[in-house]
This record gives C-alpha cells, sequence and structure tokens, in this order.
C-alpha cells in the first residue's frame, strides 16, 4: 500500500470509531439505579421505549440518577424525554465517572456540565449536545435533576445516549 492509500484507511477506521451513534446496547443495567424514585415507576421504564411507562420522582422534585456503561464512551449528546411541560425536568447536573453520589454530593462536587432544559429539549426528536471535551473518556454517568418546571414530582419518560464507544483493549478478550 501506498503512505497516501495507508493514511486515507487509517481515517477511514478513525472516523468510523467516532461515528455517533445510539449508546443502549453499552448501558450496564446492573450498575443502574436511581435515587427517589417510586418504585413502579423506577428508572428501568426509561430504557422500554414505551411512552406509557415513566421515571417518576417520590419525595420531590430531586431524581438521583446513576447508569453505568459496560465500557468506556465518549458521550456526545443526550435525548430526555417527558410528556408534560410542568413535571418536566428544568436544571440537571451531569457528572462523569462518580459511582456513589448522594444528593448532598450534588451539592458538594463540581459538575461537569450543568443543563438548563427548554420544553423544546425534552422532544421525542431533540438531542442536548454535550461538552464533548468533557465526556471523552465515560465509564458511567450520574445525573442530577435539581428541578422541574414547578410540579410537585419530576417525571421522565425515555432516555437516550449518544456517542461512541472508546476503542480499548478488552482483557477479557485478549488471548494468551
Amino acid at each position: 500500500f501506498s503512505t497516501m492509500a495507508t493514511a486515507s484507511m487509517s481515517a477511514a477506521s478513525e472516523s468510523k470509531e467516532f461515528e455517533v451513534r445510539d449508546l443502549a446496547d453499552l448501558i450496564s443495567k446492573s450498575e443502574c439505579f436511581c435515587l427517589n424514585e417510586k418504585v413502579v415507576q423506577n428508572w428501568k421504564n426509561l430504557f422500554m421505549d414505551d411512552d406509557r411507562f415513566m421515571l417518576i420522582s417520590d419525595a420531590d422534585e430531586q431524581l438521583l440518577l446513576h447508569v453505568g456503561f459496560n465500557e468506556t464512551v465518549k458521550l456526545h449528546s443526550i435525548n430526555f424525554q417527558a410528556p408534560d411541560a410542568e413535571s418536566a425536568p428544568c436544571t440537571i447536573k451531569l457528572f462523569i465517572n462518580r459511582d456513589s453520589m448522594g444528593f448532598s454530593d450534588c451539592e458538594d462536587i463540581e459538575p461537569t456540565q450543568v443543563l438548563k432544559l427548554s420544553t423544546e429539549d425534552l422532544k421525542k426528536d431533540s438531542v442536548t449536545l454535550l461538552k464533548f471535551v468533557k465526556f471523552q473518556r465515560v465509564s458511567s454517568l450520574t445525573i442530577f435533576v435539581e428541578d422541574n418546571f414547578g410540579a410537585d414530582n419530576t417525571v421522565l419518560s425515555s432516555i437516550q445516549f449518544f456517542g461512541s464507544p472508546v476503542a480499548t483493549t478488552k482483557m477479557g478478550e485478549f488471548k494468551k
């Protein structure tokens, strides 16, 4: 191969690695949990792809959702969906690679990014872009819903993550 052909093949494989896609298959459900959720309307409903099932906060409007990934990812954007404007999340703080956060930690620790959502941001075909440079090596994401648009409880019907896996060697698949 000529140097030019090798360079273009390398660029093609590199661009494939950074292709933004839905990361649903990389979510590790065993590492996911949510604090202040209603027992039946819990975090598992967010990944059912059915608007009738929702995550609803319990005692107040705040939610603390932790999402683990099977492998390290680069997060590009998130799609939050909510059925009702008043109970939809408004202020969201994102924290990467923090595995055991509580509500008090959300006040004490600097978030990776703060999102102020509008009702337009909560539609099925809308995505909220992240500061991509801050989300390059994400193994888990903690989502703190600080408030909503005025309701007693916060309701989310779906959440989708978009990005790409980080190319790494999986030691478990390494042959001796």
